[in-house]
């Protein structure tokens, strides 16, 4: 999608400016850009604020899609000097014009014309607006809150701005686009609010001398990492980012055609395959650490679902697979080194459609508390007890009667199983079964129960749904599996 993405912010001292953009570069070498030359020129009067990527040392996070062969560019501000201006106005606009927030205008009100033809909105925080002309281009903007204790108002306005010159294509794609962003917009206000939280009891000494009038309030200008709580939040932008404007040109395509209509094909809407984005190891090493280790033919017998078995014992092991399969939380406690084989095994129980639901390593507490179903966290976050809906696993410092882990689940197993579930064990129990024709097989096995659940979420009556089950020989067993899969598979 020919477009530019950006996170923009209104800055106490700098006003309204980018801080974070990515653009699809196609005939553009990267060799050819000069970019520490003109990230340096351009954010050398910046605050720390401002200049967020570079305090952080990320001068530039690029990938590249192997089938299209385009590359995108994430950068402090954009690469190609012509889109700079663009993108600087286009920030301006979208963190200027007026948010409120108790209540919604009514609609003749909402739409107003200015006198350069461009449509402005006065709209809800977290609302979008479009806005813009062919000559400065198209601009889609999600204007949004963010806490900041130390901020005036205690909060900081963000947007995430959308710029192409196809004014049509970008209102085509609009809810597509909205519905993503929104989610960018609000893991950036989950992280900022739990940075505030903490400041709250550090700082209420503090804040009550500043409200009894013994301490004047100082602004302190901080960068992104530090308001999000999140080392790792750059990569986590590029990577939203550049898969939006991957995903947004399939998104919408056209068919030339004559005579009667054919079946079109579906628009796609799911996220494209991960194996799609290759990633620069210097700038995104966990990424690039994971996607290496699973493709390494050499280290394919470690991400075996053998290798959950030797970890656990016999029974956890059923245990362990019957809860991922059927949507029991499994929260794995212990060092990333220990934990990352044995949370990228857990994955191979799901659809690929699912792996959403498992988040690797997840550095805050409230991803416990999150949609997330299969999550590994270090020992120095707090975790829930085990209970009939969470499955616990710790990764110990020592061995304890020869084993590395502690299982806790104060449930059982059902007398009978999911076929899928007793297929993969006995899978895994066959010997003449190597470690690569095991996984071909979990695979196979997995896709088979995929297809059974969306053909019957496509059943229109419980009667025709009652018929499908016998004719793909699903049983009583299995229901648990199919009414978790069914609410993620379409």
């Amino acid at each position: 999608m020919n477009a530019v993405i950006a996170l923009c912010h209104f800055c106490e001292a700098h006003g309204p400016c980018a801080l974070f953009c990515t653009q699809t570069l196609r005939d553009t070498k990267i060799d050819d850009l000069q970019l520490e030359q003109q990230q340096q020129q351009q954010t050398k009067l910046t605050c720390s604020a401002c200049n967020s990527m570079g305090r952080h040392n990320f001068n530039a996070i690029y990938s590249t899609d192997t089938e299209s062969g385009a590359t995108f560019m994430s950068t402090r501000v954009p690469v190609l000097p012509e889109v700079f201006t663009l993108v600087n106005q286009a920030a301006v606009l979208s963190l200027s014009n007026e948010i409120d927030t108790n209540k919604a205008l009514p609609q003749q009100q909402q739409n107003q014309k200015t006198t350069t033809g461009q449509t402005t909105t006065k709209d809800k925080d977290g609302e979008f607006v479009f806005f813009g002309d062919s000559t400065r281009g198209h601009i889609l903007s999600h204007k949004f809150r963010v806490s900041d204790l130390k901020a005036r108002g205690s909060f900081q306005l963000f947007s995430i701005i959308v710029l192409m010159k196809d004014k049509y294509f970008l209102l085509n794609t609009k809810p597509f686009l909205a519905e993503h962003l929104k989610k960018v917009s609000s893991e950036l206000q989950a992280g900022a609010l739990r940075t505030k939280e903490a400041e709250e009891i550090n700082y209420s000494t503090a804040r009550q001398r500043r409200l009894s009038g013994q301490q004047f309030l100082t602004h302190s200008y901080r960068s992104l990492p530090e308001l999000t709580g999140e080392d790792n939040i750059f990569p986590q932008l590029h990577s939203h980012f550049a898969w939006l404007l991957l995903a947004g040109s399939r998104f919408l395509t056209e068919h030339v055609t004559f005579g009667n209509l054919p079946w079109l094909p579906p628009q796609s809407s799911g996220r494209p395959p991960a194996q799609r984005l290759t990633y620069n190891s210097s700038t995104l090493p966990m990424i690039q650490k994971y996607e290496e280790s699973i493709d390494d033919p050499e280290q394919e017998e470690f991400f075996s679902l053998r290798h959950l078995k030797k970890v656990l014992r016999k029974e956890e092991f059923a245990m362990v697979c019957y809860c991922a399969l059927t949507g029991i939380k499994i929260i794995v406690r212990g060092s990333p080194e220990r934990t990352f084989r044995f949370m990228v095994c857990l994955k191979k129980l799901l659809p690929e459609a699912m792996h959403n639901l498992i988040r690797i390593d997840a550095q805050h507490q409230h991803s416990i508390s999150s949609e997330y179903k299969i999550i590994s966290v270090s020992n120095d976050i707090a975790v829930p007890i085990a209970s009939t809906g969470v499955f616990r696993i710790d990764f110990l410092d020592r061995h304890v009667n020869g084993h590395e882990v502690s299982v806790k689940w104060p449930a059982e197993l059902p007398r009978k199983l999911p076929d899928l579930m007793v297929k993969l064990l006995k899978a895994v129990e066959e010997k003449i079964f190597t470690e690569l024709v095991l996984n071909k097989q979990t695979k196979v096995l997995i896709e088979e129960w995929k297809n059974k659940v969306i053909c019957l979420n496509h059943a229109k009556s419980s009667s025709v749904q009652l018929k499908l089950k016998k004719v793909l020989g699903v049983q009583p067993q299995d229901q648990p599996l199919i009414n978790y899969w069914s609410t993620h598979l379409h």
